[in-house]
Order: structure tokens, then sequence, then C-alpha cells
């Protein structure tokens, strides 16, 4: 009987897991949103100004800590900007203060949960320059956001299996700890001090590349240090050398375990989630369980591959589900913490990441309840079969916990987007073509030397196509402007449109189309404003 339930609920897991995997790959970071959100600016964008200000002022919605700051004017004088900020305000001041015609401000600040944000801001002093001039500067590198996933899904990993597996040896299975786990320091080290470097790449917008001790020195700076020192403590107290002693052993792993799940406090965008208490609460216990649970899979796996040893599986069984609701009900309160209205789920891409989670986590709950049930009882009872199964099946839940992982990673890069203050102009007429949808892009002059967009999506056949967004990027790789978004309204007329756009020139613009076709679906049209 138990058989055929086994085998049910093995093909229900494989179903859910594929689903989910391939729903996880549309989601694979290729740029970070923004997560600190520009609300207002002095001067503002697009303003005439009659003389150059005293300072620019910069509002955003939470505290940032200012990383860089340009501006070029309208003869193409690029300089730096001496930057002070004081909580959610950032004052810019020039250098030179000789400055007239058009000048953009382009600036790159860390928010308060640690990811680098970058926009610009567009003004003009005296009379509009007829010509946008821009400054020479670095081409984004699309390979540096998956960089930073693969290095912190790696980090998180390495940290469950060495510390939750210290506390499920020294506490259920009365050991010393984790075979080798000593070995952990050296490539735990080095996964930490990549992901620092990664992180100050990403704050300096360089790409990946080497760059020398400088990023380190700007990671050194903020959250990501916490972080990074915080994981490493927890590391060294699970290989201390008094350790191995019973008593010492148990609290320096519950130690351990708290340092580690307290680092993720200081990161993310939920931890700067209100009300904070909450939040930070919520992240620590969700944390705290999921490490334990990682860590407590591979010595039970490598414990049922002999009957003489089973006794840790029953302690397991006895104690993971206190533990398991735990992770559950605060993962749910983190939910509900950044993401307050269900309705917002499908719309955002934090929503959709989170759909995979919970399919994966769904699979897991039906993998432990298939363990807990109808494997843990007969492999206690000496049934050699069912020790077999449970073996496997606990090594799909290790497949599992690397994909919740993983999932969870790509959250760095799902924040809520920014409205850009900065515009963009010029007069072009692009067509953009995909093999399932195309668009026809047209600029026209505004006033005050801005300009209007009014973008038409059809089908690839010319067929009609009704979108749910449709979402306007533009960069231009050879300037130290920022990146810019745009976020694209239905047209009364038809079609989607945005005003106050700020590039006259379009030569050197490069523009990408994202357009959601439905909650799950969406086409990335590419291409030059100059073609």
């Amino acid at each position: 009987m138990w058989c055929s339930v086994g085998n049910l609920a093995t093909r229900l897991i494989q179903a859910a897991c594929a689903a989910a995997i391939i729903a996880m790959g549309t989601f694979l970071p290729t740029g970070a949103l923004a997560h600190a959100t520009l609300i207002s600016s002095t001067p503002a964008a697009n303003e005439t100004l009659d003389r150059p200000p005293a300072e620019i002022e910069l509002h955003f919605n939470e505290p940032v800590r200012v990383l860089r700051a340009t501006a070029t004017d309208g003869r193409g004088v690029n300089q730096e900007l001496n930057a002070a900020a004081s909580g959610s305000a950032v004052r810019l001041r020039f250098a030179n203060s000789d400055i007239s015609g058009t000048a953009i401000v382009s600036y790159r600040v860390e928010s308060e949960d640690g990811h680098p944000i970058g926009g610009a801001l567009l003004f003009h002093v005296g009379a509009a320059t007829a010509g946008l001039p821009v400054a020479v500067g670095e081409r984004a590198d699309p390979f540096l956001p998956i960089a930073i996933w693969l290095a912190h899904t790696a980090t998180v990993l390495l940290l469950a299996f060495v510390v939750g597996g210290a506390v499920f040896d020294r506490w259920l299975a009365r050991g010393r700890g984790p075979a080798g786990v000593a070995t952990a320091l050296l490539p735990g080290s080095a996964l930490l001090a990549a992901g620092l470097y990664l992180q100050g790449l990403d704050e300096t917008g360089d790409g990946l590349v080497f760059a020398g001790a400088e990023p380190f020195r700007i990671a050194l700076q903020g959250n990501a240090a916490i972080c990074a020192g915080l994981f490493f403590l927890s590391f060294l107290a699970v290989i201390l050398p008094f350790a191995g002693v019973k008593i010492a052993g148990r609290i320096l792993a519950v130690v351990a375990l708290m340092l580690a799940a307290s680092s993720f406090t200081f990161s993310g965008h939920c931890s700067v989630a209100d009300p904070r208490w909450l939040a930070r609460v919520a992240i620590f216990l969700h944390s705290a369980t999921l490490l334990f649970w990682i860590g407590s899979l591979l010595p039970l796996w490598q414990l049922c591959r002999t009957p003489l040893k089973l006794r840790p599986l029953e302690s397991f069984s006895r104690n993971i589900p206190f533990a398991f609701i735990m992770m559950i009900v605060a993962g749910f309160v983190l939910a509900v913490v950044e993401l307050p209205a269900l309705g917002q789920i499908l719309s955002s891409l934090y929503g959709r990441i989170l759909v995979v989670k919970i399919m994966f986590v769904a699979a897991l709950c039906v993998l432990a309840a298939y363990n807990r049930f109808w494997l843990t009882g007969a492999t206690l009872a000496g049934d050699a079969v069912a020790r077999r199964r449970l073996r496997r099946s606990i090594l799909f839940e290790v497949i599992l916990a690397v994909a919740i992982i993983g999932a969870a990673g790509l959250w760095r890069f799902a924040g809520p987007d920014q409205a850009e203050a900065a515009e963009v102009s010029a007069m072009a007429s692009v067509h953009l073509h995909a093999d399932e949808v195309m668009a026809q892009l047209e600029l026209e002059a505004g006033s005050n030397g801005s300009a209007n967009i009014h973008v038409a999506v059809m089908a690839a056949d010319f067929g009609a196509l009704d979108p749910r967004q449709v979402v306007l990027r533009l960069k231009n790789p050879g300037s130290a402007i920022e990146p810019m978004k745009f976020q694209l309204t239905r047209a009364p007329e038809g079609g989607w449109e945005a005003s106050g756009l700020p590039v006259r020139d379009p030569n050197g613009w490069l523009a990408d189309l994202e357009v959601l076709i439905d909650d799950f679906h969406s086409v990335h049209l590419e291409g030059s404003l100059s073609e």
C-alpha cells in the first residue's frame, strides 16, 4: 500500500519541481532592479533655472549611502560632485559651478538593504542645449548579477551544511560535529571574500572585472561587511578546539546558528520593511530553522547507510515538525510584510519569485510527510527497503534545499521598482522585432527640450496584441549616465506612451522594451535609438 502511495508522491513531487524549475529559469538575474526610490529632487526633473544651483538635493524613500555622483553640462564638461548623505536626503555640490545649458546629474547610491541603485536627474541652466553631450563611462556587465547570485547561493548552502550540521550532530546525534567541518573554513572564507568583492563591483558599477583592492574597500563600508563577518564568526564557532567537549560543543553550535541567522537581518529588502522589529525577528527565525533543517540532511543521509545508527533519525523526526512550522510561519510573515496586497503577487517580480519558492516548499512538504509517515517508522523497524527509499528521498530533499536557497537569492534583484526622476529626449522612429512580438517606437520633440514617446505593440504576424505592461529602459554604454527606466501608460488613442523624456540626440542610446504578455511571460525587444 505505502509503495503505491510513495510512487504517487514521487511523481507529484517531480512534476511540481519540474514546473518550478522551468518558472525559476525565467527569473535568472540579468540586472538589479532598484530598491530605494527617488521621491523628489531640487531642482526638479527638467526644470529650467536662471543660474546654477548652489547644491542639488535628492530625497529617497529610505536612507542611502552615496557611492558616486557626476555631472555633465551642456558643453560636455564632466565633473565629480561632492556628496553628503543624511538619512534619506542627499546633497550634491559642484566642484566647479560654472555650468550652463542642459545638465545631467548621474548618481549611484546604496540603499539601506545593501543594494546599489543608479539614476539620473536632468535640468537646464539658462537655455536648453540643442544637442545633449555625454561623457565616456563604463559598459554595464550582465554577468555580474549572475556571479553575485551564484556566490550568495553557494555561501548560504555551505553555511547551512556546516553550522546546521553541527547543531544536528551535537544535539541529536550526540557527536562532535560533522566530519571534516574544519576543512570548510577555507572554501567558506574564499566564498565570503568573493561575495564582498562582487558586492564592491556592484556598488561601483564596474561590471565583472578585476579592479584591484578598491571593491573590497567600498564593500567593507556597508552592511555586506557585517554579514560576512557574522558568517565567518559562525564558521569559527563550530571549529574551535574545545568545541569537541560535549557541553561546550552544544553551546557553540547554538551560538554559531544564532550568528549565522543574525547576519540575514542586515541584508535584503525584507530587513528594512515596516514594522522592522517584526521583519527582522521573522528573518532571524526563518533563517535559523532553514539552516538547521538543510544542515541536518547530509548527516541523516550518511546515517541511513547502516541500520545500526538510526537513533538520530528518531530524534530528528520527533523535533523537526516544530522547526518546520516555525520556518513556514516566519516565511509567511515576511511575505505579508513585504507584499501586503495579495493582488501584487503576480504583478511584481518579488511575488512571482515567491510563487516559485512556494512551489518548491509545497514539494518539500509532500516529501517530508512521505518520509515521516511512510518511511521513518518502517526504517526504524528494520525494513531495509524503506531505509534505501528514505536515503534516496533525503537526497531529493537536498536538491529541493538548493532550489529553495537559489530562489530566495533571486529576491536580491526583485525590490520595488524605482520611478525614475530622470528623463530622455530625441527625434527617432525605431522598429524592434522578436519572434513573438514587434514594436514601433516613435519619439517626438516635447516642450522645453524634452521628448515624448509612443509605442505600438503588435504580434509578429501584425495581429493585435494587448500586453499587460510595457516598460522602457534606456542606457548609453559610452556614457557616465546611469541606465534609466520608464513605466509606459496606455495612450487614449491606443498603444503606450510616456512624456518628458530627456534625450535629444539618439546616437549611442540603446532601448530595451519589456512587453509583459501575461503574468508569467514577458518578451524583451532591444535595439538602438539611432537605427
